[in-house]
């Protein structure tokens, strides 16, 4: 796949997005509208690893449990970092300790997997179920890569909150290129749930 020429962190790229999303929302609208689906009510919803980024998770999963038609299914996906709190070596698991750090500053909340179904029953959801599923990884691979990747864009902003160090993230970098170093990466909580009704 070619590489997105408009780049994200390009200067005024935010601005060109806000006027895109002005001038075709409408549209893209009329057009929904014209095919007969009808506003907020809908057989199946889902939702993969956005609400951990939203500052009002509560809010955003009640905009989508209203989305449901009675009867209809909601699936929800999202991570929990629960099992990168044991990763080894010592320097790893310090590493992530200090993402964990870095994100809540941020607003995001990497833990929210967890909370899934209980949030979905405090809207009266019905026949809730889920698993989580963490993947076992070593260096060289394809999580490695995306945790490289991922890495390599946030250092400046990691470092300069404080709460990572340039040899922390040199530790993880260095064992995401060494294939006989093996870890899990973050769980996935996938809970899904049935909305009252026939």
């Amino acid at each position: 796949m070619s590489r997105y020429v408009l780049d994200h962190h390009l200067e005024g790229e935010k601005k060109r997005l806000a006027l895109m999303s002005q001038l075709l929302d409408p549209m893209h609208r009329r057009q929904i509208e014209s095919l007969g689906i009808s506003r907020g009510r809908f057989d199946f919803v889902t939702a993969r690893a956005v609400l951990h980024h939203v500052a009002d998770a509560n809010a955003a999963t009640g905009n989508l449990v209203a989305s449901l038609r009675p009867g209809g299914a909601i699936l929800l996906i999202e991570p929990d970092f629960l099992p990168v709190s044991v990763a080894e070596p010592i320097e790893i698991r310090t590493f992530w300790s200090g993402w964990l750090a870095w994100s809540r500053e941020r607003g995001i909340d990497y833990h929210i997997g967890r909370t899934l179904a209980p949030r979905l029953a405090a809207y009266g959801l019905k026949e809730i179920k889920g698993t989580a599923e963490t993947a076992i990884y070593n260096g060289g691979s394809q999580w490695a890569d995306y945790w490289r990747e991922t890495i390599t864009e946030l250092r400046g902003d990691l470092v300069q909150s404080g709460k990572l160090d340039d040899a922390l993230v040199d530790a993880f970098l260095a064992q995401c290129a060494d294939p006989n170093w093996w870890t899990q990466t973050i769980a996935f909580t996938a809970v899904h749930a049935s909305a009252p009704g026939s």
